[in-house]
């Protein structure tokens, strides 16, 4: 009976193996594909490099097709690509589906300046600001090396740019409008977020016990108000910060500082002002 049993399961392990075998030699990669949703004017030279990048041997096994290696390899040869995934379709066909990055924004790092695309990606490197990109001012380390993220997946500034990028794409705006929309963001305020927009406003959070999210969805409401758009779009600030008064139920308060409206400690406010005091002045004193 003992024996029985190991010859059936020899011959289940040898069928497998046939099987194995077989399939393997069956399926062979006979054509590797690249696409994006997105339209590009070069998409075609992008899907030609992406292909290449790959490095996905033509007659080796579709079993072995390895999606994470696929993913760095190409990545790695270009900054702006991003792999969204990757599809074996058998018998032969392997579908490596990408993104292309835009242009984003830049920082300062020493006496250089370094663009990244919209995924956090250094693309480049300059001695002086470049037109096409709007001014990160981080408050933590940052990367000098093309082709690696500004800053590590844990990066709070790193959180933050993706975050306000991703926010303003679900309001309609496309990465090129996202520049023209933001001149800079400042992180370099303790538990701020600073940004100025182009348009001549500029929207302030305090990011201390509310969701950040939540904080940017008001002053974006706030600037965006059709009642004082001709007024909130060109100039003043909008400051939104956590409520804390106790028993509230809105957990996000918000106000806007026109040009010369008086602040609580007497001075005139001018927004250019507010920044020299709080951000500018807190920088050059460390």
């Amino acid at each position: 009976m003992r024996n029985k049993k190991l010859i059936v399961l020899l011959i289940v392990v040898l069928v497998l193996v046939l099987l194995v075998i077989t399939c393997g030699a069956t399926f062979l990669v006979r054509h590797v594909d690249a696409y994006s949703y997105y339209d590009h004017p070069q998409i075609e030279q992008y899907d030609k490099n992406v292909i290449k990048a790959a490095g996905v041997k033509k007659n080796s096994s579709m079993f072995f097709v390895d999606e994470a290696e696929i993913k760095r390899k190409v990545e790695k040869a270009y900054p702006d690509v991003g792999v969204i995934n990757i599809k074996r379709s058998f018998p032969d066909k392997v579908t490596i589906n990408y993104v292309i990055y835009e242009k984003s924004f830049q920082y300062k790092s020493g006496d250089k300046y370094y663009q990244c695309y919209s995924s956090g990606r250094i693309g480049s490197v300059s001695d002086t600001q470049l037109a096409g990109y709007f001014t990160v001012k981080p408050a933590a380390a940052t990367s000098e090396k093309i082709g690696d993220y500004f800053q590590n997946s844990n990066g709070k500034d790193r959180k933050y740019v993706d975050t306000i990028i991703k926010f303003l794409r679900q309001k309609g705006m496309i990465d090129f409008q996202i520049v023209q929309f933001i001149n800079f963001i400042d992180f370099r305020r303790a538990g701020y977020v600073y940004i100025r927009t182009n348009a001549g406003c500029s929207i302030e959070i305090h990011d201390n016990g509310a969701s950040f999210t939540d904080m940017l969805e008001r002053g974006f409401a706030v600037y965006a108000q059709p009642e004082l758009a001709s007024v909130t779009q060109t100039c003043g600030l909008i400051k939104v910060y956590p409520n804390l008064s106790q028993g509230a139920t809105d957990p996000v308060r918000s106000v806007y500082l026109k040009p010369n409206e008086s602040k609580d400690e007497g001075n005139i406010y001018t927004d250019d002002g507010y920044y020299a005091r709080h951000y500018d002045a807190v920088t050059q004193g460390a």
